[in-house]
C-alpha cells in the first residue's frame, strides 16, 4: 500500500523568536547597583552562562583589560556541575575590556576580598568571579535565578538568561559592527550561524529602516526639474 503521506511537504517550522532587551533595558540593568553587576556586565558583555560561572580571577587581566574564556562550568544531570573547555576551539578566546567593564570587575574583586578577610578560615577558594559570600563558585542555576529576581527588582518584562548575550549581539549588530567581528566575539565558528540565531532586528531600528523610504529631495532635484 502506497503512504500518500510521503507525498506530501513539510511545512516549514517557524524559527524560535526571542526578545532581546532594548537599549534603555540594558542600560538599566548594567547600571544597577547590586552585589551581582559585575556578573549581569559579562552577560551582557556576551558570555554564556557557563563561561561566566567557569571565570576565575586568574583569567582576568585589569591592567591589561583583557578576560581569557577557557573553561566552562555546566550542568549535567541531577544539578551535577561540571567544569570543562568551552564549548568548541573558536569559544576559547580573549577579548578586550571596556573601562567601563574593568570598573564594575575591579569593585567586585575588591569586595570579594573584604569578604575573605571577614569569613577567615570560613571563606571558600574564591578562585571564580561567580562566588557567593562564603567563597565557594555559584552553581549555573543560582546565576539564572538571581537574574529572574533582578529583572523582576526592575521591572523589566522576562528574558532569558540567555537572551542578554542575544542582545550583546543585536546591538553589535544594529551599530554596524561587522557579522564576522560578532561571530568571533561570541566564540563562534560561523559567522552564518550568528547572524541567523543571534542578531535580532528590533521595534526601534525598524523604525529606523521605514524612514529611510522616504522621500528626498536634493538641490540637483530642484534644478533638473521632474525630468530624469
Amino acid at each position: 500500500m502506497r503512504n500518500v503521506a510521503r507525498l506530501v511537504d513539510r511545512v516549514a517550522a517557524d524559527p524560535q523568536k526571542f526578545r532581546t532587551l532594548t537599549d534603555k533595558e540594558m542600560f538599566r540593568i548594567l547600571d544597577h547597583d547590586c552585589r551581582d553587576r559585575h556578573l549581569w556586565t559579562l552577560a551582557l558583555y556576551g558570555l554564556r552562562r557557563g563561561e561566566i560561572a567557569g571565570l576565575r580571577w586568574a583569567n582576568v587581566d585589569l591592567k591589561a583589560q583583557t578576560v581569557a574564556i577557557v573553561e566552562n562550568r555546566v550542568v549535567l544531570g541531577q544539578q551535577h556541575v561540571e567544569s570543562g573547555t568551552p564549548k568548541s576551539k573558536a569559544s576559547q578566546r580573549t577579548l578586550p575590556l571596556p573601562d567601563e567593564a574593568v570598573e564594575v570587575l575591579k569593585a567586585a574583586r575588591q569586595r570579594q576580598r573584604a569578604e575573605r578577610l571577614r569569613f577567615g578560615e570560613g571563606y571558600g577558594g574564591g578562585d571564580y568571579v561567580c562566588s557567593d559570600q562564603l567563597g565557594k563558585p555559584l552553581h549555573p542555576d543560582a546565576i539564572t535565578s538571581r537574574w529572574q529576581k533582578l529583572l523582576e527588582h526592575l521591572g523589566i518584562d522576562y528574558v532569558r538568561l540567555h537572551d542578554a548575550r542575544h542582545s550583546c549581539a543585536t546591538l553589535l549588530h544594529l551599530r554596524g559592527t561587522p557579522i564576522a567581528v560578532i561571530a568571533a566575539w561570541l566564540g563562534h565558528a560561523s559567522a552564518a550561524f550568528t547572524m541567523a540565531t543571534y542578531a535580532h532586528s528590533q521595534d526601534e531600528a525598524l523604525k529606523t529602516a521605514a524612514s529611510s523610504f522616504g522621500r528626498v529631495v536634493t538641490m540637483c532635484d530642484t534644478e533638473t526639474g521632474s525630468g530624469s
